[in-house]
């Protein structure tokens, strides 16, 4: 046994050799206990099988300080691509597992006859994504390129990084790809669940990495900026997403990765904003939209309703006056005549003091939103929709929610909080 662990020690310094500082560190622990172990009685050998699974660990990690963005996945496959068939429209679908997990042949076809390459990697944040863009993206001249990236950036799959961080990522990829004159496809993140399971059948929770509200703050960002700089939001989150605000417990296995059920639902929308980018539809975002019955509102008139003030029910234990108001194009709402005195301006109004909407996302199912820093105060909320009576008024809809106060980056407080519509005039 101590032969072997000799050998670890060995295999330890040298993977580390090349990386100097935190690395340096591990070479001098793996000294002292080779020492340690010299100078003890002589033991059992250990179990061999542990042994195994070390060496792979440390092979594998090995792999990936040698090639941390996987540079060599897919260099030999590049080499091997037939250069551009005249009038051939490539399109390169860039990501992480779920892109490199539709190309197998138990999820169906992926899109057969059509001149489509996946270049997804398993476990890849943006940051990894950006450095192989080259080679994986541009080199091989497609027309469109679809991205699906940043559920392991929430992760942290490579480490602490920021939502601004991954949404520069995005955006850098994005710049590069229009460059170098390819049409761009921003897919929004999907929804998470913690309804699947492990093969094994134990219960798997996917939230706990993956918060639902960081998703959401992230998908409105993508198609804030597809719109802005005339990209294809490509918007599988609305078509996967339940009355939870989960993935669909059909279309997965483990809460995260599309089973077949969930790639196909995510192929017509694909291909819908691929045709749309090559076509150079003006489209600021295509997405699931259910069939609306003919006989009810339309969802523009939904939506209108759900515009205004709304004021937050606290109860007697709290002071002061929390409201917000939600507006259709970011412009001041009307003065209401019965309280020329209410907010009218967008954003989150907290004892007089106006917090802007850093980001905010509107549907019909509910509302959130995240404020600018006041002085180190910043407020987020996260709330469904509902409907109720008041006095004589039907149907006026309200949102119940939590509401998360921040000092200085530092969380303050967070409570359940209802918002009433004001709708009297």
């Amino acid at each position: 046994m101590e032969t072997a662990f000799k050998r670890i020690a060995w295999l330890v310094v040298t993977m580390m050799g090349p990386v100097s500082g935190q690395f340096a560190q591990a070479q001098s622990q793996a000294q002292t206990q080779t020492h340690a172990q010299t100078q003890a009685q002589a033991k059992p050998a250990g179990n061999c099988s542990e042994l195994s699974e070390f060496m792979a660990r440390m092979e594998s990690q090995s792999r990936q300080l040698k090639d941390w963005p996987a540079l060599g996945r897919y260099r030999e496959a590049n080499a091997k691509l037939a250069a551009l068939a005249k009038d051939e429209q490539r399109v390169i679908f860039m990501g992480d597992s779920i892109t490199d997990m539709w190309v197998l042949p138990q999820f169906g076809a992926f899109f057969p006859s059509k001149p489509y390459i996946g270049r997804g990697i398993g476990g890849q944040t943006t940051p990894q994504m950006l450095v192989r863009f080259r080679p994986d993206v541009i080199a091989l001249h497609p027309s469109v390129v679809v991205i699906l990236a940043g559920t392991n950036d929430i992760a942290g799959n490579t480490g602490p990084i920021t939502l601004e961080e991954t949404e520069g990522n995005l955006a850098s990829m994005a710049e590069l790809t229009r460059a170098n004159g390819i049409r761009v496809v921003l897919s929004s993140v999907m929804p998470v669940s913690n309804y699947g399971h492990t093969p094994e059948g134990n219960p798997l929770d996917m939230r706990l990495k993956r918060p639902p509200e960081k998703i959401i703050e992230l998908n409105a960002w993508i198609r804030k900026y597809a719109g802005v700089n005339d990209h294809i939001y490509l918007d599988y989150f609305s078509a996967m997403v339940d009355d939870q605000g989960l993935l669909k417990k059909e279309l997965s296995e483990d809460g995260l990765h599309p089973n077949a059920a969930g790639y196909a639902v995510m192929a017509p929308l694909a291909e819908k904003a691929i045709q749309s980018a090559l076509h150079e539809i003006p489209a600021s975002s295509l997405g699931f939209q259910a069939p609306v019955p003919v006989a009810r509102q339309t969802e523009q008139d939904q939506m209108n309703e759900l515009y205004g003030l709304y004021y937050a029910e606290l109860g007697d234990q709290e002071s002061g006056e929390t409201a917000f108001v939600i507006s259709p194009d970011g412009q001041p709402i009307p003065k209401k005549q019965n309280d020329p005195d209410a907010p009218t301006l967008p954003g989150l109004h907290v004892n007089g003091r106006h917090f802007k909407f850093a980001w905010s996302q509107l549907s019909l199912q509910g509302f959130a939103f995240r404020t600018v820093s006041v002085d180190g105060d910043e407020y987020s909320f996260q709330g469904k929709f509902g409907r109720e009576k008041v006095d004589v008024i039907p149907d006026v809809p309200y949102l119940a929610g939590v509401l998360t106060e921040k000092r200085n980056s530092r969380l303050v407080q967070k409570k359940n909080v209802k918002f009433g519509h004001a709708v009297i005039l």
